[in-house]
C-alpha cells in the first residue's frame, strides 16, 4: 500500500500527458494538419551527385502537376468541350495547354535562315525555284513572297513539330488505327498530391465518364496515381483498422465475458493511439495515409501489455503484480527495438511508421502500468476453464517425436533457405497503382509517342553552345540503336536548337541557293529582277536561334524538361525509350567514354537502392539476434534458450516457407521479420518467466492472435509494401505461437487455490 501514492500520482501526471495529446490532436484535425497521401515515400533517396539530383527535381518540376487525357467514341470532338467545361468549373486545373497550339512562326521568324530543315538542305536550287513557284501559285498556301518565299520556316517547323499529334477543327488529337482520339493536355491548380486537387479532378472526370459511358477515357499523370494511393490508403485504414479491432473484441469477449475487462483492454489501445498519433504528426509536420494503415495494426501488439496484466489479475486475483512488471518492461524494451531499428533506414517513410508504432507501445504499456492497477476487477469463472485448456497445449514429459519433428523442419528449413532463398528489390512489384491505372498511362504514352521518363543521359559543357554541340554528336550513337529498333527513340533539344556551328553552314547554305534560286523564281513568276535585293537583304544579318528563344516559344514549351536552366555546368537532358538489354548496355558504355556525360535509369537506381538497404536491414537483424542473445543469457543463464526458441524458430520458418513457395525476400519482408521478432520475444520471455503459470501462456495464445488479427490481415492489403509485411507476420507470428509449447518446461498442476480464487 506503500506505492499507492506514487502510483496515484503517477497516473495523475500520465492523465496530463492523455489530455494534453487529446487536445494537439483536436488541433491538428480541425486545423487541417497535412496528410500525405504519397505511398511513394517508402521510396528511399538515392545517393546520386548533385547533378543527378537537379535532373531528378528538374524532371518532377517538368510533370508532376501536368495531366494528359485522352477520349474517342462516338461525337467525342463534341463532347470535348463539356469536359473542358467540367475541369475548369471543378477548380483543380489551372490551365488547359493544349488550347494553345499555334504555330510559333512570328517569334522564330527571324531566325528561319538558320534553321534549314533536311528535306530541303539536300535539294538542288532549281527544286527551291519549284517549290517556290508552288507556293506562290497554290491556292490554300498561305505564302509572303517578301518573308520566306521557299518556305524555309514551314518546312523546320514541319520537321520539329512531326509526331503523332495533329490539329482537326481545331482540336488536338491523334489517330492510331483509324480511331481519333481528342487530346487534353492541362496543368494542375495545385500539388498532385493535394487531397483537394484529387477529389474535385476525379470527381469531374467521374460524372463525365457516368454521362457519357459511350465514350473511352485514357488519363495519364502524377495526381491520378496519387489520388488511387489516397482512396487505397482510406479504405485500407477502415478495414483493417476496424477488421483488427472487431476481430479482438470478440475474441477477448469470448475469453474474459466482462465488459469492464474489455474496456480496460481497448484503453490501452486507445491510449497508445491517442499518444501515438498528434506527436508523430507533429514531429513529421504530416501524417502519411501508409502510417495510419500500418499503425492500425499496431492494435495487435498495444493489447498485449494489458493482457498479460488482465490475465494474471482474472486468473491470480489475490497475487502481487510486482512479479509481472520485470516481463513487461523486457517485452516493451524489445518490441522498440524492433521498431527502432527501422529508424536505421534513411527511408522517410518507415521511420513515421516506426515512430508512430514506438510511440503507440509506450503509450499502451503506460497506461497498462498507471492506470489498470486502479481499475476495479470482477473475475468470470469461463475465464480459467480456457486458460486450464490452453495449459494443455505443451509438450509431455517424454516429448521425443515431437522434438524429432520439430527438428527435421528446422533442418528442412534451413536446407530450403541455402539453396533457394533469393532476393527482389525490382522496384516495379512495389507499385501500389493498379494495372488498369498502369497500362492506361502506357497506352498514352504510346499513342503521343512520348518517353516515360523514366531513364535518361545527361550530358555537360562549359555553356550552351558546347552543349548544344555534343547532343548534336550524341545522334551519332544513339540513332543506330533506334535503326536496329533496340532503342525506342530519343529527345534532346538539339534537334529543335541547332549548335551555332550548324546554324552557321545551313546560313552559308541558304545563302547560296537563294543567290540561285530567287532571279529564276522571279523571272518564271513575271516579277521585276529588282526584287531580289529585296528577298536577300534579310540574310545579311540573321540572329542565333537560341535554348531561352525555343523553350520561351509556345512550340518549345514541351522541350522545357529537356534542359537544367542555371546549373553549373551548362546541362541538358536526352530523353530515352524503352530500350532492350543491348541498348542500356551501349549507353552506359556511352557514357562511360565520353566525357561530361552520364546515364541514369532511375528504376535502376532506386531497385540498387533497395538492394543496400534490404542488405543492411539483414546485417541489423543478425546483429539483433546476437545482442538479444547475449543479454538473455546473461539474465536467463541455461533457460536462454526458451526465450530465443519462438522468435529465432519463427524467422527461420518464415524464411523457409518463403524459400519453398518461391517467394522472393524484399526489404518489407525483412522489416516484417523484424517485427515478428519483437512480438516472438515477449512470446519467449513471458513463457519463460512464468513457465508453470496458465495465465501467462493464456496471454500468449490472445497476444499471438490478435497481432494475427492486426498484421494477419495486412497481407490483404492492395499495397505491396504493407502486403510483405502482413504475409511475413502472418506465418511468423503464427510459427512463434507454435513453437512456445516447446520452450515451456514440463507440465505443472494447477494451483487449486487460484482456482477456488475465480469463483469469488
Amino acid at each position: 500500500m506503500s506505492r499507492a501514492p506514487g502510483l496515484r500520482l503517477d497516473a495523475l501526471l500520465w492523465g496530463v500527458v492523455m489530455l494534453g495529446c487529446t487536445l494537439l490532436l483536436a488541433g491538428q484535425w480541425l486545423g487541417g494538419a497535412p496528410v500525405d497521401t504519397r505511398i511513394t515515400t517508402l521510396v528511399p533517396d538515392s545517393p546520386a551527385t548533385p547533378l543527378i539530383e537537379r535532373a531528378e527535381k528538374h524532371q518532377s518540376q517538368a510533370f508532376e502537376s501536368r495531366i494528359l487525357l485522352l477520349i474517342s467514341g462516338p461525337e467525342s470532338a463534341e463532347k470535348l468541350d463539356a469536359l473542358k467545361r467540367a475541369l475548369r468549373d471543378s477548380g483543380s486545373i489551372a490551365t488547359l495547354s493544349s488550347d494553345d497550339l499555334t504555330r510559333p512562326d512570328a517569334a522564330l521568324s527571324p531566325y528561319r535562315y538558320r534553321l534549314l530543315a533536311d528535306s530541303l538542305a539536300e535539294k538542288d536550287a532549281d527544286a527551291w525555284r519549284q517549290r517556290g513557284l508552288s507556293r506562290l501559285f497554290t491556292p490554300g498556301v498561305d505564302a509572303s513572297l517578301k518573308k520566306d518565299p521557299f518556305g524555309l520556316l514551314d518546312a523546320w517547323l514541319e520537321a520539329r513539330l512531326d509526331g503523332p499529334v495533329t490539329v482537326e477543327d481545331g482540336k488536338p488529337g491523334v489517330t492510331q488505327g483509324g480511331t481519333r482520339w481528342q487530346l487534353i493536355s492541362a496543368e494542375l491548380a495545385g500539388s498532385p498530391y493535394a487531397m483537394d486537387v484529387q477529389r474535385k479532378l476525379t470527381a469531374a472526370l467521374g460524372d463525365f465518364e457516368a454521362a457519357h459511358p459511350e465514350l473511352d477515357v485514357l488519363r495519364a499523370g502524377l495526381v491520378f496515381h496519387a489520388a488511387a494511393g489516397a482512396r487505397q490508403g482510406k479504405r485500407e485504414v477502415t478495414t483493417i483498422g476496424l477488421g483488427s479491432l472487431l476481430g479482438i473484441v470478440l475474441l477477448l469477449m469470448a475469453v474474459f465475458r466482462r465488459p469492464g475487462v474489455l474496456a480496460s483492454l481497448l484503453l490501452s489501445v486507445a491510449s497508445g493511439i491517442t499518444f501515438a498519433l498528434p506527436l508523430t504528426w507533429w514531429l513529421f509536420g504530416t501524417l502519411n495515409l501508409l502510417t495510419l494503415a500500418f499503425g492500425a495494426s499496431l492494435i495487435g501488439i498495444a493489447v498485449d501489455y494489458a493482457l498479460h496484466l488482465q490475465c494474471a489479475r482474472q486468473l491470480h486475483p489475490g497475487r502481487s503484480l510486482s512479479r509481472l512488471w520485470p516481463g513487461l518492461t523486457l517485452g516493451l524494451v524489445s518490441s522498440l527495438a524492433a521498431y527502432l531499428l527501422q529508424l536505421a533506414t534513411p527511408l522517410p517513410g518507415l521511420h513515421q511508421m516506426a515512430t508512430f508504432a514506438a510511440l503507440g507501445l509506450l503509450g499502451a504499456w503506460l497506461t497498462t502500468r498507471l492506470w489498470l492497477p486502479l481499475l476495479p476487477q470482477r473475475t468470470h469463472p469461463a475465464t480459467w476453464p480456457i486458460a486450464a485448456r490452453l495449459d494443455r497445449l505443451r509438450l509431455p514429459r517424454r516429448a521425443a517425436p515431437w522434438w524429432s519433428g520439430l527438428g527435421l523442419v528446422g533442418v528442412v528449413a534451413v536446407v530450403l533457405m541455402a539453396t533457394r532463398l533469393t532476393p527482389s528489390d525490382d522496384l516495379r512489384a512495389l507499385n501500389p497503382s493498379s494495372p488498369a491505372l498502369i497500362d492506361q498511362q502506357r497506352q498514352v504514352q504510346t499513342l503521343l509517342e512520348r518517353p516515360g521518363g523514366q531513364r535518361y543521359l545527361i550530358a555537360t559543357a562549359d555553356d550552351a553552345e558546347m552543349l548544344l554541340a555534343k547532343l548534336e554528336r550524341l545522334d551519332q550513337s544513339l540513332t543506330p540503336l533506334v535503326e536496329q529498333h533496340r532503342l525506342g527513340g530519343y529527345r534532346h533539344l538539339a534537334q529543335s536548337v541547332p549548335p551555332q556551328v550548324v546554324q552557321d553552314k545551313n546560313l552559308a547554305r541558304v545563302r547560296d541557293l537563294y543567290d540561285q534560286a530567287v532571279p529564276e523564281l522571279l523571272d518564271d513568276a513575271g516579277l521585276p529582277a529588282a526584287l531580289a535585293d529585296t528577298l536577300t537583304s534579310p540574310l545579311k544579318s540573321v540572329p542565333y536561334l537560341t535554348p531561352s528563344t525555343w523553350l520561351d516559344s509556345p512550340a518549345g514549351q514541351a522541350d522545357a524538361a529537356l534542359w537544367l536552366s542555371g546549373a553549373t555546368p551548362t546541362a541538358a537532358l536526352v530523353l530515352l525509350e524503352d530500350a532492350d538489354p543491348e541498348a542500356i548496355s551501349a549507353l552506359q558504355t556511352l557514357a562511360a567514354e565520353t566525357p561530361g556525360l552520364y546515364y541514369h535509369d532511375r528504376v535502376a537506381a532506386i531497385s540498387a537502392q533497395f538492394t543496400r538497404l534490404r542488405e543492411h536491414i539483414s546485417r541489423w537483424l543478425a546483429l539483433a539476434l546476437v545482442g538479444l542473445a547475449i543479454i538473455f543469457m546473461i539474465r536467463y543463464r541455461r533457460r536462454a534458450w526458451r526465450v530465443l526458441l519462438p522468435p529465432v524458430g519463427a524467422v527461420v520458418v518464415t524464411l523457409g516457407v518463403f524459400a519453398a513457395a518461391g517467394v522472393g525476400i524484399t526489404l518489407f519482408h525483412l522489416l516484417g521479420l523484424l517485427l515478428v521478432l519483437g512480438i516472438g520475444l515477449d512470446a519467449g520471455i513471458f513463457s519463460t518467466e512464468h513457465p508453470d503459470d496458465p495465465a501467462a501462456w493464456l496471454a500468449i495464445s490472445l497476444s499471438c492472435a490478435s497481432s494475427l488479427l492486426a498484421f494477419g490481415l495486412l497481407a490483404f492489403s492492395a499495397t505491396p509494401a504493407l502486403h510483405f509485411l502482413g504475409t511475413t507476420c502472418l506465418t511468423g507470428l503464427a510459427a512463434s505461437w507454435l513453437l512456445v509449447p516447446f520452450s515451456r518446461g514440463a507440465p505443472a498442476r494447477l494451483p487449486s487455490t487460484d482456482a477456488s480464487a475465480t469463483s469469488r
